[in-house]
């Protein structure tokens, strides 16, 4: 793991403990929505064939009370493919310039809150769901791209220009389970700083998926 993305979440954490100065005492709602972004840290298993990359969180559900909250969660997570697994896949019957990975979960959670009354509220949340692991391999070629009329460009011609044409991909899905921690500190009208960091575990076609997201958004 590079040392950089560790100074990251530490960066953050001092921000938020800095400027709880500056933060009111936080209003109860019943609804929450949630966005955000980070990184993702590939373990275990995981680790032998990603590389660290990012990854995007939206959410939303309802306040139970000032303590507890059961959420709804879309997370997409960009899979960086090792490139020495990539040339060891290559071989004389199969060959492909590059590949790509992802994969999304949704999943319900339910989240524990201490000190709901601070300015800085720390939380532990847990929860299952469903996971998606989707595989594309590409090759480099020539592309021919038609030409478009733009409003504002105008026509612009079409031609041929490298590019990448998939060769074979692969989707798999399965269940799979996540569980972590954070801290919120309110920033305006019942609006939320938050940095999040889980650790994701799912079986996947029999294989597992393991890694540890770390995220920093915006609660509202």
């Amino acid at each position: 793991m590079k040392k950089w993305h560790i100074a990251v979440p530490v960066f953050a954490l001092t921000i938020l403990a800095l400027t709880v100065a500056v933060a009111g005492a936080q209003s109860f709602r019943k609804g929450t929505f949630e966005a955000g972004g980070g990184f993702n840290f590939p373990v275990e298993e995981s680790n032998k064939y990603f590389n660290d990359s990012g990854t995007l969180m939206i959410g939303g559900g309802r306040n139970i009370n000032r303590q507890f909250a059961l959420q709804i969660e879309w997370t997409h997570n960009w899979l960086a493919i090792d490139p020495a697994v990539i040339e060891r896949a290559n071989s004389d019957s199969v060959q492909f310039d590059n590949a790509h990975a992802s994969q999304w979960s949704l999943t319900l959670n339910l989240q524990r809150r201490f000190h709901a009354d601070k300015d800085i509220v720390p939380w532990i949340t847990g929860g299952i769901g469903y996971y998606k692991r989707n595989l594309q391999l590409t090759q480099n070629v020539n592309v021919y791209y038609p030409p478009i009329w733009d409003p504002w460009w105008g026509w612009i011609d079409g031609g041929w220009a490298p590019g990448e044409a998939v060769t074979g991909s692969r989707e798999t899905s399965g269940f799979g389970w996540n569980a972590g921690a954070g801290l919120d500190m309110e920033i305006d009208s019942g609006a939320m700083l938050f940095i999040d960091v889980r650790y994701h575990e799912a079986n996947v076609n029999g294989a597992k998926l393991q890694m540890v997201p770390v995220l920093f958004g915006i609660r509202w």
